[in-house]
């Protein structure tokens, strides 16, 4: 009986070590378990913020990409060195798109990167808002400098208008004038006759009046004789002078001392010995190609 009991209470002894140990292994294993189903939990944690860093840093990328397609600037260099950044943009956004989530270095090595590339970005949007801002003055500059000019260009074109119309003015005011003229037949002993047969030559007289801004010097009377039959009478076939452009015919002429002062003077056409026609004889008086008198006269 006694043996029977001490093998019992050793039975119950391993027993109880027994389920003592599937105790401890219960627990051991209850506690990896949830070591386990936590380090699992964590990793997904992680994978999933592996990956929304990803996705963030392309977006980043691509906002990025879009901010330096909206720079513009008239600088050749700098929109150079902007297309250069722009494909160094497009190179990392490949990168990223390529590279695993779970890839921490890489994903943290392209994060620093893209804050490179930003950092560049806003150095360039500050060159380009200096060299818009100097632009933007120099535009201004340019449109007061135009103003400027073409105010003095009205300025000068209505001096110079000015300057024409005084010049023609003056042209105008220099003209030598005349008044007065008279024309009459005269015989051979300078009698006043209106008798064609008895006429040796006619007298045509003229008074030049006084201009003091008038070109002064020798100056030159032309008279053109137009006979009853409408012919122009000269005494020689070379006798020409300049009218308004023309080379005109002329029948007598006289030379004389103008020096502003009102002048009176006649000139005479001879007839010689050419019989005198009757009729209306016309007379034209020219002095620096210009008309200054005219008159007729009748010879019966």
């Amino acid at each position: 009986m006694e043996g029977e009991k001490t093998k019992n209470d050793k039975m119950n002894s391993v027993l109880k070590v027994i389920t003592g140990i599937l105790c401890i292994a219960v627990i051991v294993l209850g506690a990896l378990l949830y070591l386990k189903s936590k380090e699992n939990s964590e990793n997904v944690e992680q994978q999933v913020v592996l990956t929304n860093d990803k996705e963030n840093l392309i977006g980043e990328l691509d906002a990025l990409r879009q901010e330096y397609a909206t720079l513009q600037t008239d600088n050749d260099s700098i929109n150079i060195e902007l297309r250069r950044e722009q494909e160094k943009i497009e190179l990392l956004l490949q990168k990223v798109k390529k590279t695993e989530a779970g890839n921490l270095q890489k994903i943290r090595a392209y994060e620093k990167e893209l804050g490179t590339l930003r950092s560049i970005m806003q150095n360039y949007i500050v060159q380009i808002d200096s060299l818009n801002t100097v632009n933007q003055k120099l535009i201004s500059e340019n449109i007061e400098i135009r103003e400027q000019v073409q105010t003095i260009t009205q300025k000068h074109d209505e001096v110079v208008q000015r300057a024409d119309e005084l010049s023609t003015k003056v042209q105008q005011g220099s003209v030598i004038k005349a008044r007065g003229m008279t024309v009459q037949g005269m015989t051979k002993k300078d009698k006043d006759t209106e008798r064609a047969s008895r006429t040796s030559h006619i007298r045509a007289c003229v008074t030049l009046i006084e201009n003091s801004i008038a070109q002064r010097g020798l100056k030159t009377i032309y008279i053109r004789v137009k006979g009853p039959d409408g012919i122009v009478l000269t005494t020689n076939e070379n006798n020409f002078f300049e009218s308004d452009g023309e080379q005109i015919i002329y029948s007598a002429a006289r030379e004389i001392d103008y020096q502003g002062e009102e002048i009176e003077l006649c000139i005479y056409y001879n007839f010689g010995d050419v019989k005198v026609a009757k009729g209306i004889y016309e007379i034209t008086a020219y002095l620096d190609g210009k008309t200054i008198g005219t008159g007729q006269a009748r010879l019966k």
